[in-house]
């Protein structure tokens, strides 16, 4: 597992941000002076967070065709950061780093109120790719 760990129990809105700001920046995670490990482990963070979305919204704002688009737009951006191009969605549910990403994101995502979950879901349905 990477040295470099930013994973902490916050809010489930303050994860999502994180995901959230570098896909609206588009910024490139390689001026940032991070290694690759760090930045995949970002990628990973995000992912995980994008997957905690997609388990948790359909039952705070009902099952939406949009949503779930957009959920896909999310993990191919994610994704197309991650080092390993021929890394995919499927394959990374195996990566134990990556599990226990998501195990923290759920975790965070379960002590979040509902009304910030029905925020960052909204959140989610309103983005414009």
């Amino acid at each position: 597992m990477c040295d470099f760990q930013m994973i902490k129990t916050i809010s489930f809105r303050s994860i999502l941000g994180l995901g959230f700001a570098a896909i609206f920046s588009q910024a490139v995670m390689a001026d940032e002076g991070l290694t690759q490990a760090e930045a995949n482990t970002i990628v990973k963070e995000d992912l995980a967070s994008a997957q905690v979305m997609a388990e948790v919204c359909p039952a705070v704002i009902g099952q939406n065709a949009k949503f779930d688009s957009n959920i896909k737009v999310l993990i191919q951006s994610y994704l197309a950061e991650y080092s390993d191009k021929a890394m995919s969605y499927e394959k990374m549910q195996s990566d134990s780093e990556y599990k226990a990403v998501l195990d923290e994101a759920r975790k965070a995502a379960k002590e979040t109120s509902a009304d910030e979950q029905k925020m960052v879901c909204g959140d989610v349905l309103d983005y414009e790719a």
